[in-house]
């Protein structure tokens, strides 16, 4: 297609960007790829080097970019698959092959049917690749100029947050999953939508002068003790907010009585030793503390939590800190996205396992599910509903829906005990149909298939039930030695924490 003078300059950024961020083999892809797609694609249409850029910013792989700047022109029949595998190779083909056009979804007429379900599963299959080039093509065409009471693009909203949120969020594309969300917010509440942009817009100016000082102050506390790190403020999501008022009821002054900060450093040590100064420094409010680096969310998520009282002359709202390290926030952000470029081909593969795993697990559960709404709401308690964490035979961590019983963790380890079996939960004997707390401490007879399979081998496994998605998460110690290097989980093996 013929390019005027803007999009020429635009083209030469892109491709110096990525010869900057990227090996020489790399680079070379993406700039054939661009070159392809410069040369094939209809005058009009940027598409492709929309969601290149956008994928970028994601820090996602060469492939990956690659493919979206190919990704349209099998759309528009202007490249076969063959044309795809002979220049750019089985990677990049394998990434596009039988992914369907995500500017498309079902014609909103009535409720889902099996088979708008099955369209989406089928689009992404079972690889992280092809859901994240799904997902990025389909905020692009959210976030462009769609008439917000057109039926298409309330169907196109609608669909997005039943299903390709939840597994955004499952893929920890953390900044993909909040612009989706407000994306479609926009669409199916346009009005609710224009209210709140108005109304938390002087909420946030006032906070933003609090972070100021804040942020200065934090940078200072921290120096002072030899600690290196990154400070920012932290806003909520339209929808986050709005998800908040409808969930709780309260009002917009009630949702914004926070101000956040996150604190971002080099390694575990350290994120510990912010806290602990956070914590002599301010005054930390009761039960406001989670720790999940040292007990991750279900999808990865590393950080420390904490909520400190209001600082007198500066703020007279609580101030929420997250501390992690450069990595964890990588994997906060951008997850899947950056899992090819930043980590290890084993890291990488053994992460893709995982994934590949839950997403084999979404099509099963679907073909067993009641019906299409049903399998909706049970993808929503299991990627965001909240979890108790309990701990098994040898050091097992599983987390388990809210109510989950004795039994539902056997069902969860698949193990099986006769009815009359002794299980002790907390060192006192229960029966199957007790209640399990969070924190809880089981343990099961070791003898026969009550030894239970190893971590690694539960970690695959993804079961729903009637209290909701149950799953467990490994967490080896070699996770928590790379941690204190301030590398990726998987870096170094070891035992149980």
């Amino acid at each position: 297609m013929e390019r005027n003078t803007l999009e020429l300059a635009g083209d030469s950024l892109f491709i110096e960007k990525i010869k900057q961020n990227f090996t020489s083999v790399d680079a070379d892809l993406v700039d054939r790829a661009h070159a392809f797609f410069v040369e094939k694609a209809l005058v009009d249409d940027s598409t492709g080097y929309k969601a290149a850029n956008l994928l970028f910013e994601q820090k996602a792989d060469a492939v990956t970019i690659a493919g979206s700047l190919l990704a349209p022109l099998l759309w528009q029949d202007l490249a076969s698959p063959d044309d795809i595998r002979e220049h750019f190779g089985a990677a990049v083909a394998a990434a596009l092959e039988n992914l369907l056009s995500p500017f498309t979804s079902h014609d909103g007429a009535g409720p889902y049917q099996n088979k708008d379900i099955q369209n989406i599963l089928g689009a992404i299959g079972d690889t992280p690749r092809k859901a994240l080039l799904f997902i990025t093509f389909r905020l692009l065409a959210l976030e462009r100029a769609m008439p917000p009471y057109s039926v298409s693009a309330r169907s196109m909203a609608r669909e997005t947050l039943d299903l390709l949120v939840p597994i955004a969020n499952r893929l920890s594309l953390g900044d993909l999953r909040r612009r989706l969300e407000d994306a479609c917010f926009r669409i199916l509440d346009p009005a609710g939508y224009a209210y709140l942009k108005e109304h938390v817009t002087p909420i946030q100016a006032e906070d933003d002068k609090c972070l100021q000082i804040l942020l200065s102050g934090v940078n200072r506390l921290l120096g002072n003790n030899g600690i290196v790190s990154r400070v920012q403020g932290r806003t909520k999501s339209l929808h986050g907010i709005h998800r908040k008022m409808a969930h709780t009821g309260k009002t917009l002054e009630e949702i914004m009585d926070r101000v956040g900060l996150r604190v971002i450093v080099a390694s575990v040590p350290e994120c510990y030793a912010v806290l602990g100064l956070l914590h002599t420094h301010f005054k930390p409010i009761p039960s406001t503390f989670d720790d999940y680096i040292g007990l991750p969310k279900d999808n990865g998520y590393q950080s420390l939590h904490t909520c400190v009282y209001p600082v007198r002359e500066i703020s007279h709202k609580p101030i929420e800190f997250q501390v992690r390290t450069e990595l964890m926030h990588m994997e906060a952000e951008h997850g899947t996205a950056a899992h090819w470029r930043y980590k290890s081909e084993a890291e990488a593969a053994d992460r893709d396992r995982q994934q590949v795993q839950w997403m084999r697990g979404l099509t099963h559960q679907h073909a067993e599910a009641a019906s299409s709404e049903a399998f909706v709401e049970l993808l929503h308690r299991q990627v965001f509903q909240d979890h108790l964490v309990v701990f098994g035979n040898g050091g097992l961590i599983v987390r388990l829906a809210e109510n989950a019983t004795v039994r539902d963790y056997l069902k969860i380890i698949n193990v099986h005990v006769p009815q009359d079996a002794t299980v002790k939960v907390n060192g006192r004997i229960v029966a199957l149909d007790c209640a399990l707390r969070d924190g809880d401490s089981i343990a099961v007879p070791a003898d026969g298939p009550a030894a239970g399979p190893r971590l690694a081998e539960v970690t695959a496994q993804n079961t729903f039930s009637a209290t909701g998605a149950l799953r467990p998460f490994d967490a080896p110690a070699g996770d928590r030695e790379s941690a204190d290097k301030g590398l990726p989980p998987g870096t170094m093996t070891g035992g149980m924490i």
